[in-house]
């Protein structure tokens, strides 16, 4: 029978590229990465790999192999949910990840909630962007993670992951202090067309987000500056040198020599989703969609919205 351990360092290593690669990613040296393909090979009777004097290949083979790997890593990760569902939320561990902005303002208050009702619990927490977390969520390695999409830049549909929606964090646009559009309460876009425009780099959908919200309200942006560093655009924008679209989130502090402005005319937002494999619902997972909702919600209230007006 197929070792399901080895299947998994096959990925690696077709995900990899080489053998050096995959043993650096699992911590393993290359001679036992090596060795394990080489058990596997054995098991299944058949070539999985053609090793060159630099790289590896995979065989007919083991290109099938791998196509069937997450689903069986999936599989089991759902096996053992079940059991956590047959014990309840009384141990185990909780693996999540999260966009930066979320990270900072949203999960803080949701982990120390989480640990005060479910202790038994271990939680992890990373820092991943979406298309990260639901490549991370499929193979096993995450139990939940928040994401999010752009107006104009939608995340790509996957059954395999599902989407709980979670808030919507609006858009607003971000000027000097004493700008002229500053006067408004609302600013419409194409009001700003002759300016220079401050964004992510092309890593990030918000790049994208960008450029078509432009392109929509009548004009392409003129970028001058890129950063995926909010805190860089708050910088940028205060000195005068360009203006930008940031979320809510991204605005917990915000700077002194910055306004705060939403979109007129046609209002931008992202939305946020919490996310987990399809079928994969423990309760756990149910415990932490839970808080992640109560925490949201706390955040909107009236007095939490008065404190943070712009």
């Amino acid at each position: 029978m197929l070792d399901v351990r080895r299947m998994r360092v096959l990925k690696e290593v077709a995900e990899r590229g080489s053998i050096a690669a995959a043993a650096q990613a699992l911590k393993f040296t290359p001679s036992a990465v090596s060795q394990q393909v080489a058990t596997l090979e054995r098991e299944a009777g058949v070539a999985l790999v053609e090793r060159g004097p630099r790289s590896i290949r995979l065989t007919d083979a083991g290109r099938a192999l791998v196509e069937h790997t997450d689903g069986i890593l999936a599989s089991l990760e759902a096996a053992e949910a079940e059991i956590q569902a047959i014990a309840g939320v009384r141990g185990g561990m909780l693996r999540l990840a999260s966009f930066p902005t979320a990270y900072a303002t949203i999960m803080p208050a949701a982990i120390a909630d989480f640990r005060a009702r479910h202790a038994g619990v271990e939680l992890t927490l990373t820092e991943a962007d979406p298309l990260l977390s639901v490549a991370r969520l499929k193979s096993g390695e995450l139990d939940l993670a928040l994401l999010y999409e752009y107006d104009y830049v939608p995340l790509p549909e996957d059954e395999a992951v599902e989407r709980v929606p979670l808030a919507d964090d609006a858009i607003r646009v971000l000027l000097p202090r004493g700008h002229r559009e500053a006067r408004r309460r609302a600013v419409p876009l194409d009001t700003l067309a002759g300016e220079r425009w401050i964004t992510s780099t092309v890593r990030s959908s918000c790049h994208e987000f960008v450029s078509r919200s432009c392109r929509a309200a009548g004009f392409e942006p003129n970028t001058g500056f890129e950063s995926d560093d909010h805190g860089v655009w708050q910088g940028l924008v205060a000195a005068g040198v360009g203006v930008a679209l940031a979320p809510d989130l991204a605005l917990e502090h915000l700077h002194p020599g910055v306004e705060a402005r939403p979109v007129a005319l046609h209002p931008l937002k992202r939305r946020i989703y919490v996310a987990y494999r399809a079928g994969g619902r423990s309760p756990a997972i149910e415990a932490m969609l839970d808080v992640l909702l109560e925490t949201v919600a706390a955040r909107e209230a009236p007095e939490s919205v008065a404190a943070g007006a712009y």
